[in-house]
C-alpha cells in the first residue's frame, strides 16, 4: 500500500511523543515493504524532500515553529491549516495514496482533503479536538468529566493558568478575540473528528472519544524499548538522582515534584522546557533543593539519562492520554512513581508507585520509600508496544478500510451498469 502521513512535525523536530510514534511507525511500515510518505512542515536548514529510513519525507507546510509563545500560535492558527489543505491536496492529486493518515492536529484539514482521498484515518494523540485548552482540567485542577460548550469553557479558562502551552496571562483570559479564535478552533477540530476513522492511542481515548458519539479502534503508540534495555543497569550514585522527563508545564506537575522533595536527601535532574522553568528555578533555590534544570535532550541519548536514576518520577496534573516517559522508565528496569489518572493505570505495571495528581504529600512519601529500598525492578512485558506489532495493527485497519472502499466502489460502478443498461433496454423496446 502507498500510505500518506500527515503531520505538523516530524523528527528532529519534536514536540512530544506524537512526533516519535509518526517516525518509528513509518519507518516500521517502510520496512514491511509499504510505500510510506509524510507530509511535514518547513524546518530551517533541512531539505523540502528527502528520503529518512525509507520513508519520504516532505517538509512543505507552514506553521508556527513553538506552541509556547504567542507568536509561534499566531502562525499555528492562521497558516497552518491553510497550507496544510493546499499541501495535502497537491500531494495527494499527485502520489495517488491509498491511505490518508492525519496525525494530531493535522486533523483540521480532514473535511477539505477528505474530498480528494480514498480513504482517510485520523489518529487522536491528544486533546486539542476535546478540549479548547487542550488539557482536560477543568478550572485547571482536576480532570474534566464533561463536553465542552462555550458556556462552560468561559469561566473554565479564566480559573486555568496556563491555556495549551502558554500561560494564560490576564489579556488572553478576558480578550474576546483571543478567546473566540481558541473556542473556534477547538470547534473546527472537533468537527474534523466526523469526517475521519479514528484511531485512539489508549482505552482511556477511545472511552473518551465514545462520549463524544465517536467510534474508534485502539492502536497504542509503538515503543522501541531496546535502546532503554540495553543500558538499564542498578545506579551506584553516593546520592540518590530522580529524574523528571517532561516539558515545564504546571499540567505535566514538576512543580509537584519540587515541593515533594523537601527535606529529602537526595538530587533531581528534571529535563524539558516550558513557562514553569523560572518558577521552578526560584522555589529550587529558595528551599536549598539539590536541583538542575537541563534542557531537552535528543531522544536518543534519553537512555544514558535514565541509567544514572534511581527513581523515575512522572507527576501529571492533566490525565494523560498515553505516556511516553513510564514506557521508557520500565524498559531501563527503573523505580517509577507516577499519577494515578488518565491513561497512566492502564500502562504501568504493578510495581510502579501511583499517586493522586497534584499530592506532594504523597509524593513525598513515595519518593522516601523507593530510594530507601534502592533496588531496580524486573523487565516488564512491553512487547505489545513493540513497532512491529504497532505496524501491523494498523497495516490490518488500513486493508479493512481499503477493501470497504473497493467494495463500495463496485457497488457503485455496478449500480451504474444496471441502470444504463436498463435505460437501453427500454429504449429499444420503444
Amino acid at each position: 500500500m502507498k500510505i500518506l502521513f500527515i503531520s505538523e512535525y516530524y523528527p528532529p523536530k519534536v514536540m512530544g511523543g506524537g512526533e516519535i510514534n509518526v517516525a518509528l511507525i513509518a519507518e516500521e511500515l517502510s520496512r514491511q515493504k509499504h510505500e510510506v510518505l509524510v507530509l511535514t512542515s518547513k524546518i530551517s536548514g533541512f531539505p523540502k524532500e528527502e528520503i529518512s529510513k525509507g520513508v519520504i519525507v516532505y517538509r512543505r507546510v507552514k506553521t508556527g515553529r513553538s506552541a509556547s509563545t504567542l507568536w509561534g500560535n499566531f502562525q499555528r492558527r492562521f497558516f497552518f491549516p491553510h497550507s496544510l489543505v493546499r499541501e495535502a491536496i497537491a500531494l495527494i492529486t499527485e502520489k495517488s495514496p491509498d491511505i490518508v493518515h492525519c496525525i494530531g492536529t493535522s486533523i483540521i484539514a480532514a473535511p477539505e482533503i477528505k474530498k480528494y482521498c480514498r480513504t482517510l484515518f485520523a489518529t487522536v494523540e491528544s486533546y486539542p479536538a476535546l478540549c479548547p485548552k487542550g488539557d482536560r482540567l477543568y478550572h485547571g485542577t482536576g480532570e474534566c468529566k464533561t463536553i465542552c460548550t462555550l458556556k462552560k469553557f468561559l469561566p473554565c479558562q479564566k480559573d486555568s493558568a496556563e491555556i495549551g502551552k502558554m500561560e494564560n496571562k490576564w489579556y488572553f483570559k478576558y480578550n474576546p478575540l483571543f478567546l473566540w479564535l481558541v473556542y473556534r478552533q477547538y470547534q473546527q477540530l472537533n468537527n474534523a473528528l466526523f469526517s475521519c476513522r479514528l484511531v485512539a492511542i489508549s482505552s482511556y481515548v477511545q472511552s473518551l472519544l465514545q462520549h463524544h458519539a465517536l467510534k474508534s479502534v485502539v492502536v497504542p503508540n509503538a515503543f522501541d524499548a531496546a535502546p532503554f534495555s540495553a543500558t538499564c543497569k542498578t545506579s551506584k550514585n553516593s546520592i540518590p538522582v530522580v529524574i523528571y522527563v517532561g516539558a515545564l508545564l504546571r499540567s505535566k506537575g514538576p512543580q509537584v515534584l519540587v515541593e515533594a522533595l523537601k527535606g529529602i536527601p537526595c538530587r533531581c535532574e528534571l529535563y524539558g522546557e516550558g513557562i514553569l522553568k523560572e518558577q521552578l528555578q526560584r522555589a529550587i533555590k529558595r528551599d536549598t533543593i539539590d536541583a538542575e534544570i537541563f534542557p531537552p535532550l535528543p531522544y536518543e541519548k534519553m537512555p544514558e539519562v535514565y541509567t544514572k536514576a534511581d527513581v523515575i518520577v512522572f507527576p501529571s496534573l492533566w490525565p494523560e492520554p498515553f505516556g511516553r516517559v513510564p514506557l521508557e522508565a520500565m524498559a531501563a528496569r527503573k523505580p517509577l512513581i507516577a499519577s494515578d489518572t488518565g491513561a497512566i493505570p492502564s500502562i504501568v505495571n504493578k510495581e510502579t508507585i501511583l499517586v493522586p495528581p497534584g499530592d506532594s504529600r504523597a509524593l513525598h512519601k513515595a519518593l522516601t520509600k523507593v530510594l530507601s529500598d534502592r533496588c531496580s525492578y524486573s523487565e516488564p512485558s512491553l512487547a505489545n508496544y513493540h513497532c512491529t506489532i504497532i505496524a501491523k495493527k494498523l497495516s490490518e485497519e488500513y486493508k479493512k478500510e481499503k477493501e470497504k472502499f473497493l467494495e463500495k466502489s463496485n457497488s457503485i460502478h455496478s449500480c451504474s451498469a444496471s441502470r444504463f443498461a436498463h435505460r437501453n433496454t427500454n429504449s429499444i423496446n420503444f
